[in-house]
């Protein structure tokens, strides 16, 4: 059928066709490689060297791929990648299969010759998801595909060789100054973060924003998701396909979302319900304080009245009089007045009832106001 490969074993054909020795692995119809019975999939070879690794040395080296073996990446400036294919390159300098896809120059995945945008390798067996699958599973990495990020109650997936996810330091950081300077991580395949010049950049001349999606532009030039609302121009917000203005993004919990207005911040509330809210805690606490300190009040109160009820005639004489509490702008005309006409029909001076609000050590006094009555009688 116009193959030139050499046949193998009593097959008359070649590895590729079904000739020679193949792998003893159930449902595997791989050539078994080298003396073993297994292909290098299932363990058959020449193993890496390094310690700790499983994978099968590449080529006439005695390391896999990861580990320096193999053939490296032959460009002009220098690539510590392995080289792909026959080109002598790594498949960031253009080695290996590419897309078939006019215009597109990333690689080529699986049978298909189409790279993992274009519809190539395995896809995702969730319902409608049309994304490749991450790893040896069958899923995307948004319905749990892939390795997964390590750290306690995390259920995302971890970012390259780290075991953690970006969002708990995994994946390459942000090389700004050096590094170790920036925590963010880098964005595309740059070594930088989007606020440090990382990724796609906006095209339009003079603008320094990134691109936003498989666009080409930033927000404001016309990139990203648009809303889908007909004849506006304006940006889908968040996870949904309309605009502000067109019920898009988050709305406001407030009431059980009877409000419609946008939600600003973490709070989940509008502007308007936000300051609301904020008025009703102030409110709240500052209640508490007060109930807190009129209850330590009264409770003081009690305890003195106990006391001087215990004591009584032995503490008239230190009892501060009620005129020296009355503060001067409550001395008045007709205080001196009712004063004088009290003592002349007998009555006490402390029958005489005095704010609590306004004077200090109103309440004691109206506590102790029963006692003193009887005392002075």
């Amino acid at each position: 059928m116009g193959c030139s490969k050499g046949a193998r074993g009593a097959s008359g054909l070649c590895i590729g066709h079904g000739g020679g020795q193949r792998c003893q692995k159930a449902g595997c119809n791989k050539g078994a490689e080298s003396k073993t019975t297994f292909c290098k999939a299932h363990g058959g070879g020449k193993r890496c060297q390094h310690l700790g690794c499983t994978k099968s040395a590449e080529g006439k080296t005695d390391y896999c791929i990861s580990h320096g073996g193999g053939r490296r990446c032959g460009f002009p400036e220098g690539c510590a990648k392995a080289a792909r294919g026959k080109s002598g390159l790594c498949i960031k300098h253009g080695g290996g299969k590419r897309c078939r896809v006019e215009g597109c120059t990333r690689s080529a995945e699986g049978q298909a010759g189409l790279c993992i945008s274009h519809g190539g390798g395995r896809r995702c067996q969730a319902s409608e998801c049309t994304k490749g699958a991450q790893g040896s599973t069958n899923y995307c990495k948004a319905h749990g595909g892939g390795k997964r990020c390590i750290f306690a109650g995390c259920t995302k997936g971890a970012e390259g060789s780290t075991p953690l996810c970006k969002a708990h330091g995994g994946g390459k950081r942000c090389m700004f100054d050096g590094g170790g300077i920036c925590p963010k991580s880098v964005h595309g395949g740059t070594s930088f973060c989007v606020a440090h010049g990382g990724g796609k950049r906006c095209v339009v001349a003079g603008c320094t924003k990134s691109a936003r999606g498989r666009t080409d532009c930033c927000v404001k030039h016309g990139g990203g998701k648009r809303c889908k609302c007909v004849g506006c121009e304006k940006s889908a917000q968040g996870s949904t396909d309309f605009c502000k203005a067109h019920g898009g993004g988050k709305r406001c919990s407030w009431g059980g979302g009877t409000c419609q207005k946008f939600a600003r911040g973490k709070s989940g509330l509008c502007a308007a319900h936000n300051r609301l809210f904020r008025g009703l805690v102030v409110s709240t606490s500052s209640q508490t304080t007060t109930t807190t300190t009129t209850t330590d009040h009264s409770l003081a109160g009690v305890s003195a009245v106990s006391d001087c009820t215990d004591s009584i005639e032995e503490r008239q004489k230190q009892m501060i009089p009620m005129q020296v509490l009355v503060p001067p702008s409550m001395k008045s005309l007709s205080f001196s007045n009712t004063e004088t006409n009290n003592n002349r029909s007998g009555r006490n001076v402390f029958d005489f009832m005095v704010p609590e609000e306004r004077v200090h050590g109103g309440a004691l006094m109206s506590l102790l106001n029963g006692s003193l009555k009887q005392t002075f009688r």
